[in-house]
């Protein structure tokens, strides 16, 4: 659970700063073309830019890191919750997890590196 909430936490702390990025890329485009948003109608063009990229930038950024956001669902299903499932069916990969988990927090991960599975 605090996982998740740390992956998704991070992912949408990137995808804003996207958005950021964004938002402040159609304004400096809208500053060097004034006339880029003229049909919005009043003189104040650089506000509604930058508001425009930035939504365009966090949805695309959302979407696409949601992608990633699912991957690492997926490792800790396959690690955590089907340790047995996932060496049986990735056996190196489930191995290598193992060993790094061991060498990270070795006195909570005692045995899993070795080839010994609970």
């Amino acid at each position: 659970i605090i996982t998740d909430d740390l992956v998704d936490n991070v992912l949408f702390m990137v995808s804003v700063g996207i958005g950021l990025i964004s938002g402040f890329v159609a304004l400096t485009l809208a500053e060097i073309d004034q006339n880029l948003l003229a049909g919005i109608g009043y003189e104040g063009s650089g506000m509604a830019a930058f508001f425009i990229g930035f939504l365009v930038g966090l949805v695309i950024s959302s979407v696409l890191l949601g992608v990633v956001g699912s991957a690492v669902n997926t490792v800790i299903v396959l690690f955590a919750e089907a340790p047995n499932e996932f060496q049986h069916n990735h056996a190196e990969l489930s191995q290598e997890m193992r060993q790094s988990w061991a060498a990270a927090w070795p006195d909570e991960c005692r045995g899993m590196g070795d080839g010994v599975y609970a």
